[in-house]
């Protein structure tokens, strides 16, 4: 996928066409040339093929088929059932994002497959195994070795976040991805050596294609543009003028379509308008104190995301620190003072990381959205050592980073400039979407996703010339991958308990709009019952958050829950398996009848 210039070597670069699969020289006397560029090619690929490998075994370790929505992505997966059923395209009220190519994406793979949740779902992986692909290509693209751009995509596979993340139909992988992929083919068409038009045409559909999942994809294309503009690679003329269409005019179309087909088939989803009119009623002093909230909390996920990366960086950084000057400090300083600032204000309120927890908290991974949730896996002082780390993490990035300022013209930095101006308004791109949780804690871990690949990429490109201690690096991605797989494979058994618990209460005769199951399923059964039905308020007052979103139509006379709630009567205990718990998890089925209401075929 990349362009054959890099090296294989942690800290030199060497003439491609003399570099074998273990960095030695092959002599062209000896050995004829398409054997020796068989065994470069096999010497690049077997390190990412390895990874992606791993990754694609472990949907055989989750339950990845399993018949459940978690959350939000129940809006999405029952868009392409209808897609299905009507052969209509529909984004729902409670819908914000744009969610169309990923809607069609899952259509995709269902139409080969059969309709099911769990078909929706790998297609998710499918999306992610290719960005990790592009992410590998794009470590190449700026000059780095075969292992460590491995390393590099490993890093981002087995994240916690980004991997439970990949076994949902969530949009924030699929954006993610798509910036990728996108950013893949503007850094190889936008090379100064070699511009290639055709390339940067592939990355603008890309683009057009992240939009459609997120809004935030038209961010893509104005990070290229502003780039163009600081480097001064384009002007106000003719030829600019060109590039710029290259650049923007397929994201530019698809924004326009989308709108169009927005207010003229669909109607504007609710929740979009909503969020527009809380940007507006907070204003600059919200957004201010927004945009400080979240650059404290976004540099210690950061931390958290390169972690691996870090830590097999710290032997070097004394080789780092001695190249410093006046810029280098200044930048770095500047990062660290944000960061301690926020430790102080945020560690005198007692709160700890992870500060803006959904799908990785207290109770492992996935988000909490069943009454009483789960146990929880982590306690104190747990919280403190993790707050530690990930900050004394996002120290080393910063030294990294940093190291870069000034430096001589090398290989790749172009493409880095051009990823860290993506990477800037992806930053900006989170303030949007966050508005709605400015009385929350500020956003959600989720939205950060993107933020990942683009860290990985700048950090390392910024250390390409010293060595890094891959060994390391290796065992802190395997530790977070084991907790990756537990956690998210104890999740979705969790969801299939749950769900399995209420489709067996109405199969004994308990209609569904008696039942709360917790937001994904509630959304799934009971949103478009309400719909049809004229169902404007929730039955049940007081209840959890989807009760006023996604489950008006419930009165929640009986409850699937991960803990026996006040008011209710517990009817049967249901345990599942849990790899992080000690002993199993319990699901209560409970309900506000007297044991004369109950049906006898629920009762033990």
């Amino acid at each position: 996928m990349s362009a054959q210039r890099s090296f294989e070597g942690d800290s030199h670069q060497l003439p491609q066409d003399s570099i074998s699969g273990t960095g030695k020289l092959i002599s062209s006397d000896t050995e004829p040339a398409e054997t020796a560029r068989l065994r470069s090619m096999i010497a690049a690929w077997w390190p990412p093929a390895l990874v992606l490998l791993i990754f694609a075994s472990t949907a055989f370790v989750i339950p990845t088929l399993a018949p459940v929505a978690t959350t939000d992505d129940w809006g999405y997966s029952r868009s392409v059932e209808l897609l299905h059923e009507t052969d209509r395209l529909t984004i729902f009220p409670v819908v914000a994002a744009s969610a169309v190519f990923q809607v069609l994406w899952g259509f995709l793979f269902t139409s080969l497959f059969g309709m099911t949740l769990g078909i929706v779902r790998v297609s998710t992986l499918v999306m992610v195994g290719i960005g990790s692909i592009a992410l590998f290509g794009l470590l190449r693209e700026l000059g780095l070795s075969g292992r460590i751009s491995a390393l590099g995509m490993a890093t981002y596979l087995f994240n916690p976040i980004s991997f439970v993340l990949s076994f949902t139909f969530m949009t924030d992988p699929f954006l993610t991805s798509l910036l990728i992929i996108a950013s893949y083919w503007y850094v190889r068409g936008l090379a100064p050596e070699i511009p290639r038009p055709r390339l940067v045409v592939i990355g603008a559909a890309c683009a057009g294609c992240a939009f459609l999942v997120r809004q935030q994809g038209a961010l893509i294309p104005i990070g290229v543009m502003s780039y163009l503009l600081v480097a001064r690679r384009i002007h106000f003329d003719r030829r600019g003028f060109w590039l710029a269409c290259q650049v923007a005019l397929l994201p530019l179309v698809a924004a326009i379509g989308y709108v169009v087909w927005l207010r003229w088939f669909n109607d504007v989803p609710d929740v979009q308008g909503g969020f527009l009119n809380e940007i507006q009623g907070y204003g600059l002093p919200g957004a201010w104190q927004l945009t400080r909230n979240l650059t404290f909390i976004e540099l210690v996920y950061l931390g958290f995301f390169a972690l691996p990366l870090t830590v097999a960086l710290v032997p070097a950084l004394r080789s780092l620190l001695s190249s410093f000057r006046l810029m280098n400090w200044v930048a770095f300083v500047a990062g660290t003072e944000a960061l301690l600032i926020g430790l102080f204000i945020y560690g005198r309120d007692g709160k700890r990381f992870p500060y803006i927890p959904q799908f990785m908290g207290s109770g492992g991974l996935g988000p909490a959205d069943v009454r009483g949730s789960r146990a929880r896996i982590f306690e104190q002082p747990l919280f403190d050592y993790a707050t530690v780390i990930c900050a004394l993490s996002a120290i080393v990035m910063m030294v990294g980073i940093a190291h870069a300022i000034g430096q001589p013209r090398s290989v790749g930095r172009s493409g880095a400039g051009l990823i860290a101006a993506i990477g800037f308004w992806q930053v900006i791109g989170i303030l949007p979407p966050s508005f709605h949780y400015f009385r929350r804690g500020f956003s959600l871990d989720r939205y950060l996703l993107p933020m990942l690949p683009i860290a990985i990429c700048l950090l390392l490109w910024s250390t390409r010339n010293v060595s890094i201690v891959r060994p390391v690096g290796w065992i802190v991605v395997g530790i977070f991958a084991i907790f990756s797989v537990a956690a998210t494979r104890d999740y979705l058994v969790f969801l299939e308990t749950v769900w399995s618990t209420a489709e067996r209460t109405h199969a004994a005769g308990v209609a569904y709009e008696q039942i709360d199951a917790g937001a994904g399923w509630d959304g799934y059964r009971l949103y478009t019952y309400g719909l049809e039905n004229g169902i404007t308020r929730a039955r049940t007052q007081g209840g959890p958050w989807w009760m006023t979103f996604y489950g008006k139509a419930s009165d929640s006379t009986y409850l699937v829950a991960g803990k026996p709630q006040k008011g209710y009567a517990t009817i049967k205990r249901i345990p599942y398996s849990s790899w992080l718990h000690q002993g199993d998890g319990v699901v209560y089925l409970q309900t506000k009848y007297s044991p004369n209401g109950i049906p006898w075929n629920l009762i033990d």
